[in-house]
């Protein structure tokens, strides 16, 4: 368990940094992108059938 717990403490030490915060708003960008892509895919394809 306290290998899981420095592993998490290491990750919120490096969200704190400007290039940590930087990259969260990269993942979520990201993911927002996959996800409504997925959702047009999904739709268009339920559409055709």
């Amino acid at each position: 368990m306290k290998f899981f717990l420095g592993y998490v403490r290491t990750l919120k030490n490096y969200l704190r940094t400007p290039k940590g915060h930087h990259d969260i708003k990269d993942f979520a960008r990201a993911g927002a992108v996959i996800l409504f892509t997925s959702l047009i895919i999904y739709l268009l394809v339920r559409r055709a059938t």
